[in-house]
């Protein structure tokens, strides 16, 4: 078994939709782990530099970079598993969720980031 890391940026990510279709940012064989960066928000709802908060480095790249073709959620991946084939059921067991930092104490908690966690999970084709 292999451990990876898939980072959110404006070529891992996409935003606003699932298509099947996608190319695999990353390709696992049965059994790997895999721990996936997440990011969120359109540039409108992030902090103003100054504010006393933080928001992930990476986010501006992905509002530069990553395909948009509709508003809604950033998304990391996707992740293909090796021999799995239309029609199979995947196995994805989701071993751990963090954030990746938080905002300063003086934050009040409904201002902290949302979605910026970091997942870490196996999966298994059967």
């Amino acid at each position: 078994m292999t451990h990876h890391h898939l980072k959110a940026s404006g070529a891992t990510c996409h935003w606003g939709f699932f298509d099947a279709a996608l190319k695999p940012k990353l390709v696992i064989a049965s059994g790997d782990t895999v721990t996936v960066d997440t990011v969120t928000g359109a540039p409108e709802v992030h902090p103003k530099p100054g504010s006393g908060f933080t928001t992930p480095p990476e986010i501006a790249d992905v509002h530069a970079h990553a395909e948009k073709t509709l508003p809604g959620h950033i998304l990391t991946g996707p992740i293909a598993v090796e021999g799995a084939k239309p029609g199979h059921v995947l196995e994805v067991r989701i071993e751990d969720i963090q954030l990746r930092h938080r905002s300063p104490a003086r934050c009040r908690a409904i201002s902290t980031p949302r979605g910026c966690c970091t997942s870490r999970s196996t999966s298994t084709p059967r």
